[in-house]
């Protein structure tokens, strides 16, 4: 065989290897999410800013994933973002818990951070959490801290 065609060949398997494991990662990983979280309930929560935020990624508390979201839209009525999360069954939120936008870094994925209340009383399926928080705007802060400086 000619140098090329062996080439050819070697690329060729490091494709298909490449394929194979991502193919194989993505299936565990919806099997992970379908495993972890079909027996959740579903809250939702209205944000002024919802930019960056998408299906699929994490709810926490205290950095430990409890769910996903699983919709994003515009409330037509408010013209604010809606989230809907479904939250895992064994966690219970209590009514007065908020709920806000955070980053994983300074240019890591989002996710919403939950604050649970004290409140007896919990979120029930389908309900909402009252409380909410966009992700603070890093432009606005450095123009604030700017200006203070020219003063």
């Amino acid at each position: 065989m000619r140098r090329s065609n062996i080439l050819e060949i070697i690329a060729g398997s490091f494709v298909l290897i490449f394929t194979i494991f991502l193919v194989f990662f993505a299936i565990n990983k919806l099997s992970y999410i379908k495993r972890n979280y079909k027996d959740c309930y579903k809250i939702h929560g209205l944000f002024t800013d919802a930019n960056g935020v998408g299906v699929g990624d994490s709810v926490k508390i205290s950095g430990v994933e409890i769910g996903s979201i699983t919709g994003v839209s515009l409330d037509k009525a408010t013209y604010i973002a809606r989230i809907d999360m479904c939250i895992s069954r064994d966690i219970k939120l209590p009514i007065d818990s908020s709920a806000l936008i955070a980053s994983s870094g300074v240019v890591g994925s989002k996710f919403v951070n939950i604050l649970p209340g004290a409140d007896p009383k919990l979120i029930s399926h389908g309900g909402k959490i009252a409380h909410t928080q966009a992700e603070a705007n890093m432009g606005g802060i450095v123009d604030k801290i700017i200006g203070m400086f020219t003063k």
